[in-house]
């Protein structure tokens, strides 16, 4: 098991990640942070927008709305 402190760093707390490679983790990588109320911190990696390269119609799927009723006005 790894361990790290914590250092006051202007207006932010910094962690140090030890390097594994085991787990590698890129530097200058963007994460989202999200803290939980019982102390614990998780980072998600940061991607980029998958739709900006999607070719056209690649998340669709027709086949999930063709047995669906309609209930109103829509157009199917």
């Amino acid at each position: 098991m790894y361990t790290t402190r914590t250092r006051k760093q202007g207006n932010s707390i910094v962690v140090t990640l030890p390097a594994s490679e085991e787990y590698p983790i890129a530097s200058q990588k963007e994460y989202f942070v999200f803290y939980h109320e019982d102390g614990t911190v998780t980072l998600v990696p940061k991607i980029d927008n998958p739709f900006l390269i999607a070719e056209e119609g690649a998340y669709y799927d027709s086949e999930v709305w063709e047995d669906m009723p309609r209930a109103g006005e829509e157009l199917l």
